[in-house]
């Protein structure tokens, strides 16, 4: 019996560190669930990691625009590059197609309504090229760190 209650200060001080140590790595993932791996482009949106760089940007009226960067982040002109963005809304999956208007490539159609879904973001340096998929989920809301909507956001909140 003595035993037994000898180990009972053990077991407690190794039920504490196991408590802790839970604890610890429970807010340690928390702060990675909310860190932001992205860079933000120079318009607020969403700068995706593409050579040139492309900004993806959803305009007011809910049309994309995509801007391309050279890694100084001054505008480089349309070239050859093809996007293709495929929202995945609960309506189901809707292919957005782009066209070239100046140095920019402008969505010919809108996103669908709402938000909260899933987009698929596929550009190709080349027609014939390999695509770069990016998948994110479009959140207009804005943050209220950066002041960029959610799906660009770059804070670590």
């Amino acid at each position: 019996m003595k035993r037994n209650l000898s180990l009972l200060p053990l077991a407690a001080a190794l039920c504490a560190g196991l408590a802790f140590t839970m604890i610890a790595a429970e807010k340690a993932g928390d702060k990675a669930e909310h860190k932001h791996e992205h860079k933000g482009g120079p318009t607020g949106g969403r700068l995706l990691e593409t050579e040139p760089h492309a900004e993806f940007f959803v305009e007011k009226d809910k049309s994309i625009t995509v801007t391309f960067y050279s890694d100084d982040l001054k505008p480089v002109p349309f070239a050859e590059q093809v996007v293709t963005v495929i929202a995945e809304a609960k309506a189901g999956k809707t292919k957005v197609e782009f066209e070239k208007s100046g140095d920019v490539l402008k969505s010919k159609t809108k996103l669908p309504e709402g938000d909260g879904y899933n987009l698929v973001v596929q550009v190709r340096a080349k027609p014939d090229a390999k695509p770069q998929n990016f998948r994110f989920p479009l959140d207009l809301k804005t943050c209220d760190e950066c002041q960029r909507a959610e799906y660009a956001c770059i804070c670590e909140h």
